[in-house]
């Protein structure tokens, strides 16, 4: 009877570490499934100057972007909020700040992160020169005395950004993201227009 009771209890330890190696094995093949279909939509949501021309450390462009994730699959996935990049000329221009949210999709579902938001402080002489930079390269004319003082650099800056103008140095950015499901990274990158 004993050895009954071992066959039987070796047997249940069988299956049920076979019915685990299943379950691992095919949520893995579902999150690689989904992670292979998953697409994506980010657009921006504003660009805009704030602060002070009188308090120069104050001013910062603010950019916000909506990053839509469609699911074509019939897989219902939850995973961390991604961490979102903004480069120019293929270096970090800004980095959205780290979140523990989550997001779900739900199967041939979609779901949105409205506003992300990279506040880029220009005051500082690397972020004025990139700036600088964008602006002449997305062609507005800008001109900007390189023997000026960084203040008297944001104030020309400053002075001569309109909607119009911010909205032209969208185009120049490249947006990137990189999250997991799971162990599986999903990475994006595409430019910001």
């Amino acid at each position: 009877m004993a050895k009954l009771t071992d066959i039987l209890i070796g047997s249940g330890l069988a299956l049920g570490a076979g019915y685990l190696i299943y379950k691992i094995v095919n949520t893995t093949a579902e999150a690689s499934a989904f992670v292979n279909q998953l697409q994506f939509n980010i657009k921006p949501s504003s660009i805009k100057l704030d602060g002070k021309i009188l308090s120069p450390a104050s001013v910062k462009l603010i950019i916000k972007v909506d990053v839509e994730f469609i699911n074509p699959t019939k897989t219902s996935v939850s995973f961390q909020k991604p961490n979102v990049t903004l480069k120019y000329k293929n270096a970090v221009f800004a980095q959205s700040k780290i979140s523990t949210d989550m997001v779900t999709i739900n199967p041939f579902g979609t779901s949105r992160i409205k506003d992300i938001t990279f506040e880029i402080p220009l005051f500082s002489s690397g972020t004025l020169t990139t700036i600088i930079d964008m602006l002449k390269t997305a062609g507005t004319g800008i001109s900007v005395n390189a023997n000026d003082t960084l203040a008297n650099k944001l104030m020309t800056v400053f002075s001569l950004m309109s909607n119009n103008v911010l909205t032209k140095l969208l185009p120049l950015l490249e947006v990137s993201l990189i999250t997991y499901v799971g162990s599986t990274p999903i990475t994006y990158s595409t430019k910001l227009a």
